[in-house]
């Protein structure tokens, strides 16, 4: 199995929600977040408008919470690094357009700086008309995959892609090359692009909303 722990129960959910007359996908209708329980807040549901626009219509409250402003509504795009913008584009297109199932493995950069290695499970879904338009994704952390030391908070770029790998969900396979990026040099007066997003109050402890 390619998947285990928590992405292989959500992969288990998709497969079980209904299809309609023999569909390959599920439609977005079916999906009952109330039945996704602890696996809620590491969740996002993608729909794509067109190749660059990917909107972000719906997340877990604590991931959403954790954000300056509110992802929902947002452009998916706007939170994928400059040099990641053909890649990201491609997956989504390989996800919807095959469709097929997508795991990719990628390391991370935590708050102290230290790498942590991460897994996203992307899947497709239909809109009310049969069409391939939404992805819901879930990502965990690998070496940690319990519900209750999963850092909500991952800034995902997709810059340390270590792996992209498709399951065959009634389709086939799609023709998706993964173009790894020249790597960029960080900007000592820059700070990360991402940091627009992040909220500027403490929590309540005192602590903020760091990996």
């Amino acid at each position: 199995m390619p998947v285990s722990g928590v992405l292989e129960r959500f992969l288990d959910y998709w497969h079980e929600l209904p299809r309609e007359n023999g569909a390959v996908l599920p439609s977005r209708s079916a999906l009952e977040p109330s039945c996704l329980h602890e696996m809620l807040p590491r969740i996002a549901l993608l729909k794509r408008l067109d190749r660059y626009d990917v909107t972000v219509s719906m997340m877990g409250t604590e991931q959403d919470s954790q954000w300056r402003g509110p992802m929902v509504g947002m452009n998916a795009f706007d939170l994928t690094a400059p040099n990641m913008r053909e890649n990201t584009a491609e997956l989504y297109s390989a996800v919807l357009d095959q469709p097929a199932a997508a795991i990719m493995r990628e390391t991370i950069l935590k708050k102290d700086g230290k790498p942590a290695d991460v897994a996203s499970l992307y899947l497709p879904l239909a809109d009310r008309y049969g069409c391939p338009t939404y992805i819901v994704g879930c990502t965990v952390y690998e070496k940690r995959p319990t519900y209750n030391s999963i850092n909500d908070r991952l800034v995902l770029d997709h810059q340390r892609v270590r792996n992209v790998e498709f399951l065959d969900i009634g389709a086939g396979q799609p023709a998706y090359k993964f173009t790894r990026p020249a790597p960029r040099a960080p900007q000592a007066s820059e700070p990360p692009w991402w940091n627009r997003f992040m909220p500027i109050r403490p929590r309540l402890n005192g602590t903020r909303f760091d990996a």
